[in-house]
């Protein structure tokens, strides 16, 4: 995680209960926070026991984590010479070029841990530097790797890396045209490393060694490097795609919708988001002009925070269609109120069924393996719920003997009639909810009451 608040000025006023021998006085407390996408997916259990006399810690917290990737720095690579005539097409002596997501290390200081790990592997360029000397001058110049050069002007230093499927690469330079090209008799050095995909992905604490060159500086941080490790694994290698894939892949990427039009296409357009699970989207005339309301539904049901909502209109400008607004908007979310009567068998405990029906009808991932009916990744834009399956997820479980509706509506709001017509629907933008947190009963409930069993 990466910190956005520390604050040190607070105190515990019944911290000194907890002492040993215990007494009454404050003591003091540091509070700290995170950013909301870095939020912990599990419980963190820091003792296990409140008591003074047998604290065992059980977690640990470890800072200055150090940002590292997968590449071997290969020697300097002295590339022939520019000939007169004919094209200039050098090539690498170490096969396996590395590619990777550019990135800039005060931008990441501002951004959520997490998001340093999210690999978008459309965006990787090569991790190779190039400076060239003319011959005559003896004047250097450093030139830019470019996916392509259409947009490489004559006096652009720009040049393409070409990928044999053996991995060997191959430098491709401008015309004079599209792109700059190289001075005849010049000389090259490449800087470059070797290495890339799923063999980087190695396990936790298999990354021990540090490689440093004979500087002063290094020699002075050597001495206070008492351990180097991964407390986690390595993720986000990915294999080259291969030379058939590519073949097989690049004819029907040519059908990937590319503007917005129809309400469909901007759910289409948006559900590609990797953090959007998915997308509803509503033209509205809002009094002088349409507006597109699209609104999103985040995996994990992670909120649409302000500076994910310019993220979405950034990612989206470019398939717009001009001529009305676009809104980005949270779903309306619709709890509900739901009761069941649950009859069970002889010989099953009540506290039993009772855990097992929160579970099924929980809103999260549990230890069990199990994912409850409203988790958030269930529900969706305009799905109903219906009283069916409500009444056979609760059938479904061993002890359960019969089950009786007392109650299918939504949350705050009379009754309709939905017990007998078996189902809630919700309009386009709204998903239904349901939390189940007795002191947040605007959030969705769903009771039980059983009789029966011991």
């Amino acid at each position: 995680v990466r910190l956005t608040r520390v604050n040190s000025e607070l105190e515990d006023l019944i911290g000194g209960r907890f002492k040993d021998p215990p007494d009454n006085s404050a003591v003091p407390l540091t509070e700290i926070e995170w950013a909301l996408p870095d939020a912990l997916k599990f419980p963190l259990w820091v003792t296990k026991s409140v008591c003074p006399k047998n604290t065992s810690p059980l977690s640990v917290a470890r800072g200055n984590i150090v940002l590292a990737d997968h590449g071997k720095s290969e020697p300097e690579n002295d590339l022939p010479e520019v000939q007169w005539a004919g094209d200039y097409r050098p090539q690498l002596s170490k096969k396996n070029l590395t590619y990777r997501e550019a990135y800039h290390h005060e931008q990441a200081k501002q951004e959520p841990a997490a998001d340093i790990l999210q690999q978008h592997p459309e965006n990787a360029v090569p991790v190779l530097s190039l400076q060239s000397i003319a011959s005559n001058s003896g004047d250097e110049e450093t030139w830019h790797v470019q996916p392509d050069l259409l947009n490489s002007n004559q006096f652009a230093s720009d040049f393409v890396v070409e990928m044999e499927s053996d991995r060997t690469a191959y430098l491709r330079f401008g015309d004079g045209n599209l792109g700059k090209a190289p001075l005849a008799g010049s000389t090259m050095t490449a800087k470059y490393r070797s290495g890339n995909g799923t063999a980087g992905n190695v396990g936790r604490e298999a990354i021990t060694y540090l490689l440093l060159d004979n500087s002063a500086h290094f020699s002075e941080l050597v001495e206070k490097i008492t351990k180097i490790y991964n407390p986690l694994a390595a993720e986000g290698g990915i294999d080259p795609e291969a030379i058939a894939e590519a073949r097989l892949n690049a004819p029907q990427a040519l059908r990937i919708r590319q503007n917005c039009v129809t309400e469909a296409d901007y759910v289409e357009v948006m559900q590609r988001h990797p953090e959007v699970q998915r997308a509803a989207a509503q033209l509205r005339w809002t009094g002088s002009w349409y507006t597109m309301f699209i609104a999103v539904d985040r995996y994990e049901g992670e909120l649409l925070d302000q500076e994910f909502k310019e993220e979405l209109h950034n990612y989206i400008e470019p398939f717009r269609l001009m001529g009305h607004d676009l809104e980005i908007v949270e779903p309306t979310f619709v709890p509900l109120d739901i009761a069941l009567q649950i009859t069970i068998k002889e010989g099953y405990f009540q506290s039993s069924i009772r855990r097992t029906l929160e579970e099924t009808f929980g809103n999260k991932d549990y230890q069990s393996g199990k994912r409850g009916f409203f988790h958030p990744d269930n529900l969706s834009f305009g799905q109903p719920v219906f009283l069916s399956r409500i009444i056979q997820q609760a059938m479904d479980i061993d002890g359960v003997y019969s089950v009786e509706v007392e109650r299918f509506q939504v949350w705050g709001q009379t009754p309709r009639d939905e017990i007998n017509q078996g189902v809630i629907a919700t309009d386009s933008l709204s998903i239904v909810q349901v939390d189940n947190n007795p002191y947040t009963p605007e959030y969705g409930l769903i009771n039980f009451e059983l009789e029966g069993g011991i």
